[in-house]
């Protein structure tokens, strides 16, 4: 009976045992693949550096540079002027029309001096009795002071002559500034001009009546014509006279080339523009009229050899300009000082040296250190 007992122990212990060995061996299997799992997350991944970024590159070259501003103004004449009536009357004769070229002194329009010649020898008539009556009072003088000396007339009859003659004495000296002032405003019916020039309109008709005032035509002098320019008044500090100036004249498809001559003190009154002028010279053909418009290019600076760089090439960084150029096939980033600019380049005036490379392409992925590689315009990349 005890035998039995051993036995039946013995078939119930083995298939416990193996139970517990294949649990053993999945737990070692479990804590294998954990422990190469765990290996996996713990180790250093290889780094793998990014391929070389294609960029454009220029090399730095000095070259000339001209900084310029563009304006609009219009042809003037240097001088002009409005002729006005001087004195009250009518227009007698008209002798020019519009656009008649005049000389100076060369009479132009005639008003009525029948008034003036009237008052003119009306006083002469009143200077010649004054003549008379002077002429017999220093006749009469000349006796009283011979009769006073021997003292048949009494001085009061000598002061008398005395007065008499120096009151017409001052008599006609009044009446010789009267005689000038007719005679002045009698040239005043004859308009004449006053320099060399272009009727630019007539005002008035013959038996027009004119005041005082009155507009009678205008004139313009062809050989002193101007460019008067107008800018912003923030562009004071970089003009001055003598800067060379570029005029194109938008009706004849022509350029001329010039300086400034003046700024005017004065700002215009609507716009807050500054003005200046470019005297155009009397030699310039004649095809130039005044009220012409015209484009002003102001030379502002020039430099025989400067270091530019187009403006998308600056890369500010941390608040300061800089660019990217090429050494050993990697990007470095140089800080430079900006100077003047001229449409899309910018003078570097520090920080840059000739002969660099230095990379023009915009890229935002371009930092200090990156491999790039410089892609020529044919499409021949440059190591």
């Amino acid at each position: 009976m005890s035998s039995k007992r051993g036995l039946f122990s013995i078939g119930t212990w083995r298939p416990q045992l193996r139970a517990s060995r294949l649990l053993l061996l999945g737990l070692a299997i479990i804590a294998v693949i954990a422990g190469l799992r765990l290996r996996e997350r713990l180790a250093v991944p290889e780094v793998i550096p990014p391929p070389p970024l294609s960029v454009a590159a220029e090399q730095i070259v000095p070259r000339p540079f001209v900084v310029t501003a563009r304006y609009s103004g219009s042809i003037e004449a240097e001088r002009r002027a409005t002729l006005s009536a001087r004195l009250a009357s009518t227009v007698k004769h008209r002798y020019v029309k519009e656009g008649d070229v005049v000389g100076q002194e060369q009479t132009l329009l005639r008003l009525d001096d029948t008034e003036q010649r009237q008052e003119l020898l009306r006083l002469q008539a009143t200077a010649e009795r004054i003549r008379a009556d002077l002429q017999y009072w220093q006749g009469q003088l000349k006796v009283d002071r011979s009769l006073f000396a021997k003292g048949t007339v009494s001085e009061q009859k000598l002061q008398e002559s005395v007065r008499q003659v120096a009151s017409l004495k001052a008599m006609l000296a009044e009446n010789r500034q009267a005689r000038a002032t007719a005679e002045t405003r009698l040239g005043y019916t004859n308009v004449v001009a006053p320099f060399p020039g272009v009727v630019q309109a007539v005002l008035v008709e013959e038996g027009e009546t004119v005041n005082p005032g009155s507009p009678l035509l205008e004139l313009v002098d062809t050989d002193t014509l101007k460019a008067v320019i107008s800018a912003p008044q923030t562009d004071r500090q970089r003009l001055a006279p003598g800067l060379r100036v570029y005029l194109h004249l938008h009706q004849l498809a022509v350029e001329r080339q010039g300086e400034i001559g003046r700024l005017y003190p004065a700002l215009e009154r609507r716009s807050r523009n500054l003005t200046f002028d470019v005297p155009i010279h009397h030699e310039e053909p004649a095809f130039l009229q005044a009220g012409m418009s015209v484009d002003a290019v102001v030379e502002l600076q020039r430099f025989d050899a400067a270091i530019t760089v187009p403006l998308q090439a600056l890369q500010p960084r941390q608040g300061r300009d800089g660019v990217f150029v090429v050494r050993d096939g990697h990007a470095v980033w140089l800080p430079v000082r900006r100077g003047s600019m001229q449409g899309e380049r910018v003078q570097l005036i520090e920080g840059v040296d000739a002969g660099e490379l230095m990379i023009v392409t915009p890229h935002p992925g371009l930092e200090p250190g990156r491999a790039v590689k410089v892609a020529e315009s044919e499409g021949r990349e440059l190591e």
